[in-house]
């Protein structure tokens, strides 16, 4: 399968066919900042023949119990995936979101966080 190399592939586009794992539970990675190199870091350490469920979103705070901002409906990716369109997408669903970074010349510090899961292995 090639998930999102050309575009992104949400779960929705998946034929409802594919068996899936869905006993995996949900984890998180926090990045420093939302920047190329750490998505395609991120995304080079995904398993050969393992495929995640991902949705991006932004915190307030590494607690996840605080108000975040989901950026899009779950979509999947594996280790080929290009690295370029995902950070991309992220950029582009925040920048669309309406939310901004600096109020009353105050900059909010803001986590970007991954909420993944492994979805076929």
């Amino acid at each position: 399968m090639n998930l999102s190399t050309n575009k992104i592939t949400f779960l929705r586009d998946v034929p409802s066919r594919i068996n899936v794992d869905k006993t995996s539970g949900w984890r998180h990675h926090y990045f420093d900042g939302l920047s190329l190199s750490e998505i395609s870091s991120w995304i080079k350490l995904i398993g050969d023949d393992k495929v995640y469920l991902l949705i991006p979103f932004f915190s307030s705070s590494k607690s996840l119990q605080i108000a975040t901002l989901n950026l899009s409906e779950s979509f999947l990716v594996d280790n080929k995936s290009n690295p370029d369109l995902v950070t991309n997408f992220i950029l582009k669903q925040w920048n669309s979101s309406g939310f901004a970074l600096i109020k009353d010349n105050n900059i909010y510090n803001i986590n970007f966080i991954i909420n993944f899961k492994i979805w076929l292995q």
